[in-house]
C-alpha cells in the first residue's frame, strides 16, 4: 500500500476522501459492467458469424453437388454457377471475419479487464482503510 491514511486528520476529511473513492469505484464498476456487456455482445456476434459461415459452407457444398450433375440444362447450370460465386464470396468473407477475431483486440480487452480488477481492489482497500481511520479518530 503506497498511501498513508494517517494524512487524514479529521473525520470530515475521512468522509470526504471516502466519498471520492466510492465515486471512483463506481466508475470502475460501471466499466466492468460495460465490458461484461461487450463480452456478451461479442459472444452473440461470434455465434451469429459461425452460424452464417456454416450456412454458407453448406450452400457451397450443395451448389457444387448440383453443378456436378450431368443432366443440368444450360440455364440451371449458369444460375448455379452464379450462386456458387456468391456463396464462395460469402464463405470467404465470413472465414476472414472469424480469423480476424482475437489478436490485438482480445489482448487489449484482457489488459483492460485486469486494470479494472486491480483498480477495484485498490479502491476497495483504500475505502476500508479510510473507514478504519475514520472510526479510530475522536468524534
Amino acid at each position: 500500500m503506497t498511501y498513508d491514511v494517517n494524512t487524514l486528520k479529521t473525520r470530515a476529511q475521512c468522509l470526504q476522501a471516502k466519498a471520492k473513492l466510492e465515486a471512483e469505484l463506481d466508475g470502475f464498476q460501471n466499466r466492468d459492467q460495460n465490458l461484461g456487456f461487450q463480452d456478451r455482445q461479442a459472444g452473440r456476434a461470434d455465434a451469429s458469424t459461425a452460424a452464417r459461415l456454416a450456412t454458407a459452407t453448406n450452400q457451397v457444398t450443395y451448389l457444387t453437388g448440383q453443378l456436378a450433375r450431368t443432366d443440368l440444362d444450360p440455364t440451371d447450370r449458369q444460375r448455379y454457377e452464379d450462386q456458387l460465386l456468391t456463396a464462395n464470396y460469402q464463405k470467404s468473407r465470413l472465414t476472414n471475419r472469424t480469423a480476424d477475431s482475437g489478436g490485438v483486440a482480445t489482448f487489449l480487452a484482457d489488459v483492460d479487464t485486469d486494470q479494472i480488477d486491480s483498480q477495484v481492489t485498490i479502491l476497495s482497500g483504500a475505502i476500508a482503510a479510510v473507514q478504519a481511520r475514520h472510526d479510530a479518530l475522536p468524534a
